[in-house]
């Protein structure tokens, strides 16, 4: 391994929480924070899955508070994930990353580009969720049977309540697994690639009021360029979350890939390519 090379395991210990985070890659290359969905996930699988088509860049995954082997000991809001995001890359000593978010971690990534703009220096995003709100109406209508680009819930006074009728409905596990998964065989390789690492301790508290997220106003005030792919088969995403973002952020590069919610998983070809076009673009050039 040569001294410009790192490849390290690292707890952060901050504000009622331990942080795990994994880098990787040359040091001096692009500095690339990868901001997993959920919320709650965990960054293990997109590094077991697509690390070694990464290597060019210097990658940093990050277990978001409260998920994977990431610790969290008080309930938490979005805020809180923006500055634990901002607190990774000063501990490391990157002056400003790229974010590379996927899902839920859009939202992430914009809060984080607000709160600390000096610290981003562009954005790819993967099938991104940007209104937690918008997602709980897309759910509520396909569990009713309507189509998936479910109006858009302004007004809705409790999301809680439309996700709450839909898992009813139709049950949550096979209802989002109908959204994200076209494709059954990729479901079945994510979870496994999921089960393979041994994740946080069960009693770690999660993030507040989650089905309330959403980023939307501030989509308006990111400073820096913005690549979104989008995979046409991610119910979740396609059409009512890529409209959002299509129409709240005009100058953003946008691709269009087969696939659903992981689309990696379904054609990974032509998204590695999509991939680092988008890195290429969001300031990660190798």
């Amino acid at each position: 391994m040569s001294a410009g090379f790192v490849d390290d395991a690292l707890h952060l210990v901050r504000e009622g929480a331990d942080l795990y985070l994994e880098q990787v890659g040359p040091a001096d290359a692009p500095p690339v924070l990868f901001l997993h969905g959920g919320p709650g996930a965990s960054a293990h699988a997109f590094r077991e899955l697509l690390g070694e088509d990464l290597e060019a860049y210097r990658m940093i995954y990050l277990d978001q508070r409260g998920g994977g082997r990431s610790y969290a000991d008080a309930a938490f809001d979005l805020d809180t994930l923006a500055d634990d995001a901002a607190a990774v890359a000063e501990a490391l000593r990157v002056p400003a990353v790229t974010t590379l978010a996927h899902g839920f971690g859009a939202a992430v990534a914009v809060r984080f580009a607000v709160r600390h703009p000096g610290r981003v220096r562009g954005h790819a995003w993967l099938n991104p969720w940007l209104s937690m709100p918008l997602l709980a109406a897309t759910l509520h209508g396909r569990a009713h049977g309507a189509d998936a680009d479910a109006p858009d819930p302004d007004g809705v006074a409790d999301p809680d309540a439309l996700v709450d009728a839909a898992f009813a409905a139709a049950g949550a596990k096979p209802l989002l697994d109908a959204l994200l998964f076209p494709n059954p065989a990729a479901r079945l390789r994510l979870e496994h690639a999921e089960s393979s690492v041994l994740l946080g301790p069960s009693e770690s508290v999660g993030l507040s009021a989650p089905w309330h997220v959403d980023v939307r106003e501030d989509l308006a005030r990111l400073d820096g360029p913005v690549a979104v792919l989008l995979a046409t088969g991610d119910g979740s995403c396609y059409p009512a979350q890529a409209e959002l973002a299509l129409a709240r952020l005009p100058r953003a590069v946008t691709a269009f890939l087969d696939g659903g919610h992981h689309p990696y998983l379904d054609d990974p070809e032509p998204f590695l390519a999509a991939l680092h076009a988008a890195l290429a673009h969001a300031g990660a050039r190798t």
